[in-house]
């Protein structure tokens, strides 16, 4: 009689065990689900983030090469001026 209490015990020990085993790798399973889901969110939004700067950094390139036409434009007509004010001296000086 005793040695069927503790073998029912055991086994029940023993079932007891084991579901909580299962149990904790369902948790686990869940919680690594979560983890990689917010991973993926992140991951997606750098991605974003990284398609937004490049328009930026597009954008910038235009708007630098914009200014850099302006002011090639306005040397060369500094340029021009200084060109013909020399120009007109080494006429009057003659």
């Amino acid at each position: 009689m005793e040695n069927e209490i503790i073998g029912l015990i055991t086994i029940s020990m023993t079932v007891i065990g084991f579901i909580t085993v299962w149990i904790k790798i369902g948790i686990d399973r869940g919680r690594q689900g979560e983890v990689l889901n917010r991973i993926e969110r992140k991951s997606d939004k750098n991605e974003q983030d990284i398609a937004e700067l490049k328009g930026e950094t597009k954008n910038i390139q235009i708007n630098i090469a914009r200014h850099l036409g302006a002011v090639e434009a306005k040397i060369d007509f500094i340029r021009d001026t200084v060109t013909s004010l020399k120009g007109g001296r080494r006429a009057a000086e003659k």
